[in-house]
């Protein structure tokens, strides 16, 4: 897929010849003037549906077929799009929600990473993914309940001293 190469402040044009290294070794790349939705864009599949995956030790297409699943993977969507949005990126909620939803459907049996973590007994990156929407949330005066118990239930789920198979 394309790689993305931008900057939080100055010019975007300044990171080109780094893009241009990228294309000739036949790594497709661009920069982009708005690097933080990107970023946001990314995150919307990994806070909500990735992390229901670890909690629910299920395959992404639980999510989409399961209807208690797929609600709790709404709020997810819908709180941090709110948060989002709240530092300007301008996301259409209901187009995320069916990315998300395609994502899962076409990745029926799909292990998320996070998952897959909980399942070896490992750490995960849950205070950097769905974390970053937290401390965003804070920033911005948005209340993100769901992502809050999220972590929490993953950092539950990392302390265990014994493995569930």
């Amino acid at each position: 897929g394309m790689t993305y190469i931008g900057c939080r402040e100055g010019d975007v044009k300044r990171l080109q010849p780094i893009a241009d290294v990228f294309n000739v070794s036949g790594l497709n790349a661009a920069c982009d003037e708005n690097v933080q939705k990107l970023i946001w864009d990314k995150l919307f599949t990994n806070v909500s549906a990735s992390v229901l995956t670890a909690v629910l030790q299920v395959p992404l297409g639980y999510i989409a077929e399961n209807p208690d699943a797929w609600a709790l993977c709404r709020q997810l969507i819908h709180e941090a799009v709110q948060v989002a949005n709240q530092e300007g990126m301008n996301f259409d909620e209901e187009e995320k929600l069916r990315e998300v939803r395609t994502v899962c459907e076409n990745s029926p049996l799909g292990i998320t990473s996070i998952c897959a973590d909980i399942r070896a007994g490992r750490h995960t990156e849950v205070d950097t993914i769905s974390g970053s929407v937290v401390q965003a949330s804070r920033n911005v005066d948005v209340p993100v309940p769901a992502h809050e118990v999220m972590v929490r239930l993953v950092h539950a789920l990392e302390a265990r001293t014994t493995k569930v198979n």
